[in-house]
């Protein structure tokens, strides 16, 4: 932790919905839908393959929660949803259409509102996605992945180059007839194997199709995975970190051609058409979640604390059997303290290309807490300080983690020392 919480508020609490305060700004909601009709060897998401998944239990169970977690919490616009999993692609038109018309006539959906979908090729056709655009969904995020039946192969995926291939040309025809605001694609990179010449020709492919995003992941092997297990047991081959970063340095080269530029670590985006949900976590804004394993992020009036952070369980039975039940299925609350959310701030701040924003620091945080990020930042190489904001430059964006680590424990130091002196003044002041 970088800088030490007060005892009364470090520890995790259950806030009661008296203690959830009004949110004077607007909602981001997330949607999770557990269900997938196979789960990659690499994948440590909440999610269960189910080839018949129990769609209406699962909207009835969402729409349920939904209705106990906005008790005590005051409506809001909403500026963002985003159904995610898992492949919520599988769930349906209708039910995608009755989570909005619920959101809807609980806050109110902006006229703008983005609304983003996660598909895979293969869970949902041609027909399958028009109708999702028919029921208010304005972005459609495809998990493609790779396009070459190799490295799919390699992956664990169940769907083939042309499947994703079939997939995109129906994004890119989308957004063509209007219907469509923005449309994106995941890309794994760092496969072991994986040649300079392969990312180039995935890229290319993939930004043909007229996408406005794209967010490229480096292949990582999680602990508890059955591709963790294959590479410890010598039955697959580990990643590298130094070819991962040689392919992240590259990304903004093959993207600039198709007009997409990088505003975060590894996402791309042509002008405007960045993600407005994703953006709402990686400003530490608070968001509304629900579903199997979801986190959120809840405002929150208790003495000291700047919000509250919701966690369901990772196990569908139980999400279910509680909820069926008439209650949530959630670990204890953990309150977080504007000392304990600096931290967050900046792991997730410093990854934006705009990075973090002195004012909104200082306003959130305190000037002390500025003025030490500030002269911190000074002293720490790759960081530089634009435009009332501190960002990482270009060149250190493959060494993100040791920068954002040596600016922690540098403000972390700086203001402990700045406290320490105010006590040692105000005991001399007592003295006197």
């Amino acid at each position: 932790m970088m800088v030490p919480a007060a005892a009364a508020t470090a520890a995790a609490a259950t806030a009661a919905p008296s203690g959830l305060g009004p949110y004077p700004g607007s909602w981001a909601v997330y949607v999770h839908f557990p269900f997938c009709l196979h789960r990659c060897n690499y994948c440590d998401f909440a999610t269960v393959a189910h080839r018949d998944p129990p769609r209406e239990r699962a909207l009835a169970a969402c729409l349920a929660e939904l209705s106990l977690r906005c008790e005590g919490l005051s409506p809001a616009p909403i500026r963002s949803v985003f159904f995610g999993g898992g492949t919520p692609s599988l769930w349906g038109a209708p039910a995608i259409g009755a989570i909005l018309a619920w959101l809807d006539r609980w806050a109110g959906l902006d006229a703008d509102c983005e609304i983003t979908l996660e598909a895979n090729p293969g869970a949902a056709e041609e027909g399958d996605l028009r109708g999702y655009v028919t029921a208010g969904v304005t972005r459609i995020s495809l998990g493609v992945q790779a396009l070459s039946d190799r490295r799919l192969r390699q992956l664990d995926r169940i769907h083939d180059a042309d499947a994703a291939r079939a997939a995109l040309a129906t994004l890119g025809q989308l957004r063509r007839e209007g219907g469509l605001r923005a449309a994106s694609a995941d890309l794994i990179y760092g496969l072991p194997g994986q040649t300079e010449a392969e990312l180039r020709s995935d890229v290319a492919a993939l930004l043909d199709h007229g996408l406005s995003h794209l967010s490229a992941y480096a292949l990582t092997i999680e602990a508890g995975t059955p591709l963790q297990g294959l590479v410890a047991r010598g039955l697959a081959p580990t990643t590298d970190d130094g070819h991962q970063a040689a392919m992240l340095e590259l990304m903004p080269q093959l993207v600039a051609g198709h007009g997409l530029q990088r505003y975060e670590v590894s996402n791309f985006a042509v002008p405007g058409s960045e993600c407005r949900h994703n953006l709402a976590y990686w400003r530490g804004h608070h968001y509304l979640a629900v579903g199997v394993g979801a986190h959120g992020f809840l405002p929150c009036t208790l003495p000291g604390a700047l919000g509250v952070r919701t966690a369901n369980t990772r196990s569908v039975a139980a999400w279910f059997e509680a909820l069926e039940a008439g209650r949530l299925a959630e670990a204890p609350r953990e309150v977080t303290t504007a000392e304990s959310h600096l931290d967050e701030w900046l792991l997730t701040g410093l990854r934006l290309r705009d990075g973090v924003d002195l004012g909104a620091v200082a306003v959130r945080f305190g000037d002390e807490v500025a003025v030490a990020l500030v002269q911190a930042a000074l002293a720490v190489p790759g960081l530089q300080t634009v435009g009332g904001a501190i960002a990482v430059e270009a060149a250190a964006i493959v060494r993100l983690d040791d920068v954002i680590a040596s600016l922690a424990g540098s403000v972390s130091r700086r203001l402990q020392s700045a406290r320490a002196a105010k006590r040692r003044a105000a005991r001399g002041v007592g003295v006197g």
